[in-house]
């Protein structure tokens, strides 16, 4: 679910993208055990590796970086949960490993310490868990934000803003920055006493990509082709005010010039579709993306397109509430009212970052209270270790690689350990198969739609282009089986097709196509 933004910033922004110097690169990718590859084995500009990966082998950026010399495009996906970018000479593709632990698939997560540096990605996630591991409870007061708000008072018709925020705070943490994109307020918040908006946080990611991409091909782009949902989270007018906004964090990053491209047209211009009508499923963390499009002698045309809120992250979060919460008191009962926890409480067992905001002094003896009046001692302790050890973000990774182990097994064991945290569980994938039901019943109906959209019959699709980690979840695809059974299957790269199509020539051909009938 999307978080609250908030942060922390008492510098001019344009010092600290200029202190945005993350460390180099070059660790292998924690989701496929090597380096970003070539995507394709034609020959490039000498100064990156060329040549078809070896499955097992490695293969390291060459330190020269000659691509300043040559005409190059960039593609960046910059998703919910992750941002990917890649980089195209005219003869070769290559996503590149921005990330210098996660490789080339980066979280889309921002980390401002208190003294205004930043940092992005995984680097971002270890230094927040870090520095809030043994820093005890929350310490919240209100505080002013500096800018005033309408009133409904009609002799008063503005207010100060103010909020309710951890004071001593080591740094704030951002994520799913791009959900908000879409909002009608204009999102502000305090960032450490200065109030800042959505566009000043988002800059601070892209202009990180954009530093990297010049330490990684010794260019620093001016021109990005920005991949964009079929159809940004919020209302009807949500797209204009989203693109805008998205538009103008990357010119405070540095990019001069944006092209908005679909993201699962890029994905079927990666893929390659086949000569007919294809369906293109991107299925991320954070939202389905559906594409239909229709290839033949004078390139591709879009036909429909539909998307909504249904991500892999969703499941994950079924998942746990499934076998870990449980073990932290989220069915617990307890004294002859049989009493059981606060809602609030246990929903946020399924979000770590609403789980880390728990850690208060007046919860955490709330929860000493409970114990003492007859809730069970064993999970509440592990309820109690969770919060105040920070243990939400290792619990969702444990349970995401559970899920993800489901899609090429039949079951899967989590076993997890850390302090008063005991979880030893197994689930079945048909056991998992029941818990997504509602999701895929939703994927159903969207699919549906945009075949509707299309004004086209199940039969007339040839192809099912797959992308998205959530993609491979195998009862997704024996629904989407079951709606378009004469339809072959092509996989694209799960989690970088999006950005290599984004930086391919014709990308941009294939979006003026839209609508066009064959």
């Amino acid at each position: 679910m999307p978080r609250p933004i908030s942060k922390d910033l008492s510098i001019p922004l344009s010092r600290v993208l200029s202190a945005l110097v993350p460390p180099p690169s070059g660790r292998a990718s924690p989701r496929t055990g090597r380096p970003a590859e070539t995507l394709s084995t034609r020959r490039g500009p000498p100064g990156l590796a060329a040549g078809s990966p070896s499955r097992g082998g490695p293969r390291q950026a060459s330190p020269a970086r000659p691509y300043a010399s040559w005409p190059v495009r960039f593609g960046l996906d910059f998703g919910t949960s992750n941002t990917s970018l890649a980089v195209n000479d005219g003869a070769s593709t290559r996503v590149l490993p921005i990330d210098p632990v996660a490789g080339e698939t980066m979280p889309t997560v921002l980390y401002i310490r208190r003294d205004g540096t930043p940092l992005v990605g995984r680097p971002a996630i270890e230094a927040y868990l870090e520095d809030n591991r043994t820093r005890g409870p929350l310490r919240r007061e209100f505080q002013m934000l500096g800018i005033r708000m309408a009133s409904s008072d009609p002799e008063q018709p503005t207010v100060e803003a103010h909020i309710y925020t951890d004071t001593h705070a080591p740094g704030r943490l951002f994520q799913a920055l791009k959900t908000f994109l879409g909002d009608p307020l204009e999102t502000r918040t305090n960032v450490f006493g200065s109030a800042k908006g959505l566009e000043e946080l988002i800059a601070l990611i892209l202009a990180h990509v954009r530093q990297r991409a010049k330490e990684l091909t010794g260019v620093a782009p001016e021109e990005i082709t920005l991949g964009r949902p079929v159809r940004f989270i919020g209302a009807q007018d949500a797209d204009e005010r989203a693109t805008t906004r998205l538009r103008a964090a990357a010119d405070l990053a540095g990019f001069r010039t944006v092209r908005f491209v679909a993201e699962p047209v890029a994905a079927a211009h990666a893929a390659g579709t086949a000569v007919g009508t294809s369906l293109v499923f991107d299925f991320g963390g954070g939202t389905l993306d559906l594409c239909v499009v229709r290839r033949d002698e004078r390139g591709v045309a879009v036909r429909a397109t539909a998307g909504g809120p249904i991500g892999g992250d969703r499941a994950t979060e079924l998942l746990i509430d499934e076998v870990v919460a449980p073990r932290l008191g989220s069915r617990a009962e307890w004294g002859p009212k049989r009493l059981r926890l606060p809602r609030y409480i246990v929903n946020a067992l399924r979000d770590w970052h609403a789980l880390s905001s728990l850690n208060e002094k007046p919860l955490l003896d709330a929860l000493d209270d409970l114990v003492r009046a007859g809730a069970p001692k064993r999970e509440l302790a592990a309820l109690r270790s969770a919060i105040e050890l920070q243990l939400g973000y290792e619990i969702f990774q444990s349970v995401d690689a559970m899920k993800c182990e489901l899609s090429s097994a039949a079951s899967a064991i989590l076993s997890y350990h850390h302090a008063d945290v005991d979880v030893d569980a197994r689930a079945t994938r048909g056991r998992f198969e029941r818990l997504i039901a509602a999701l895929l019943q939703e994927i159903d109906a969207l699919v549906a739609q945009v075949l509707r959209d299309a004004e086209i019959a199940p039969d007339d699709v040839v192809e099912v282009v797959y992308t998205g980690g959530s993609s491979a979840i195998p009862a997704v695809r024996a629904l989407v089986q079951r709606i378009l059974p004469g339809a072959k299957v092509k996989d694209a790269a799960a989690f970088t097709s999006v950005a290599a199509g984004l930086a391919m020539p014709g990308v941009q051909e294939a979006t003026a196509g839209r609508g066009r009938e064959s």
